[in-house]
């Protein structure tokens, strides 16, 4: 039984506008933010600041157990207490928060190879450990609600926070290794008051007679998956300076930064379409919100690529040169994985997330393996070749396991059709429409 009213293709579309803007002003703080950080702090420093975040950054990820998925999945479809089930995520998330301070602790020293200030900044990361994963959880419940907006602010507060505290320590002469890292920890905790008030949101939602919320059952299902992914796209990071060096790291992350642009419109349609079909299962909703995402990452991905020989070493500098081929190559992984990302989320809200936790594991040994083969020898590009591959292997997994088990053709995730194009001409009427009144 959902909890919100039936879904339209104009409420799915201006969810995934909404939600793709909340990814779109981080992702604008961070565009805006990297010269600065880069000219300031140099290619060292930057690869140093990279290193020291990166590792809160994994354990925030990979220790959710699912449960923010999980939340979404439970408050969608409807739940007798929805209240009690977010305290016992936060109790949940508090604990894996709890190992995670001490992975960070513990392992600080190894991450950090020999490079003292970042062995300091990992080990005070370990206190934000469990405030970032308790957002993440709050960020769950409100997707299954729908309550767009406040994702959104959530993402806006991390943004303002992570703009203006660079932009303000540069201008003031204060910024380096430490005072950075401290503004890049606290963005995405602050960002969870955009959340004040949920509790009575949901229970304003709660459905009486609907069966109790498996919190760790889905969630641990979920979770394999997520950790996986987590894993294709963040260990690298974590882990690249051991096998290369701090300036390879410093070289891949700003290619990463500027490749994952395009991700926003991918991840705010997954999201939306994971709570949207939990509630109302739609293949061919799916399939073409797929094609059209794609289509749309492509043009972008285009573009991008079109002004990064001039543009790149303009807004970083020219000691940023070797960049350049590495973003290139994680634009085509990107561009490989999106249909993929969305056929992963239709397999989650379908109740199989181990289908799509089977795909993310498989590609995540793939891209290890081919990490620690490559880095060492072609450090940033091999890392890129390594995403590139994993990124293929998971995204035809899980459209293969949407067509064995739901009968979903693999061929309606690629390519155009011309309703498709006629889709994009009515939103855009209705969008121009909007704009002259």
């Amino acid at each position: 039984m959902s909890t919100s009213a039936p879904l339209t293709s104009r409420s799915l579309t201006r969810n995934v506008s909404l939600t793709a803007a909340g990814y779109l002003l981080p992702m604008l703080a961070a565009l805006a933010t990297a010269p600065i950080l880069a000219r300031q702090l140099g290619v060292v420093d930057r690869g140093h600041l990279a290193a020291a975040t990166a590792p809160l950054l994994l354990i925030s990820g990979a220790l959710t157990l699912g449960i923010p998925e999980s939340l979404t999945y439970a408050v969608a479809r409807g739940t007798g207490r929805p209240r009690a089930v977010l305290r016992r995520a936060a109790l949940i998330l508090a604990g894996a928060g709890l190992v995670g301070g001490g992975i960070l602790v513990l392992g600080a020293g190894t991450l950090a190879s020999d490079a003292e200030p970042v062995r300091r900044i990992i080990t005070f990361s370990a206190a934000v450990a469990i405030p970032a994963l308790w957002v993440g959880g709050l960020r769950g419940a409100a997707s299954g609600l729908h309550l767009w907006p406040r994702v959104t602010l959530e993402r806006t507060i991390s943004a303002a926070v992570r703009l203006f505290g660079v932009v303000g320590l540069a201008v003031s002469g204060t910024l380096d290794l430490n005072s950075a890292a401290v503004v890049l920890l606290a963005a995405p905790v602050l960002g969870g008051f955009s959340y004040l008030g949920l509790g009575k949101r949901l229970d304003e939602h709660a459905v009486p007679d609907a069966s109790p919320a498996p919190l760790l059952g889905f969630g641990m299902r979920m979770w394999i998956g997520s950790l996986s992914g987590i894993l294709l796209l963040r260990l690298d990071q974590a882990i690249l300076a051991p096998l290369s060096s701090a300036v390879e790291l410093g070289y891949y992350t700003l290619a990463v930064s500027i490749a994952e642009v395009p991700l926003l419109l991918t991840a705010a349609a997954r999201n939306v379409l994971f709570a949207a079909d939990s509630s109302e299962p739609d293949a061919q909703r799916l399939a073409t919100t797929a094609r059209l995402v794609t289509a749309i990452c492509a043009v972008g991905a285009v573009g991008i690529a079109a002004i990064l020989p001039w543009g790149l070493p303009l807004l970083f500098g020219e000691e940023f040169g070797p960049s350049l081929p590495v973003t290139l190559v994680l634009l085509v992984a990107m561009l490989a994985g999106t249909p993929g990302s969305l056929a992963g989320a239709g397999l989650s809200s379908r109740g199989r997330p181990g289908l799509r936790s089977t795909s993310l594991v498989i590609a995540c040994v793939v891209n290890v393996a081919l990490l620690v083969l490559l880095a060492p020898r072609w450090g940033a590009m091999g890392a890129a070749a390594a995403t590139l591959v994993g990124s293929i292997v998971s995204a035809n997994l899980n459209i293969l396991w949407l067509h064995r088990y739901f009968g979903v053709r693999p061929r309606d995730f690629h390519g155009l059709r011309r309703a498709d194009l006629d889709a994009v001409r009515t939103i855009v009427r209705r969008v121009s429409r909007r704009a002259h009144d």
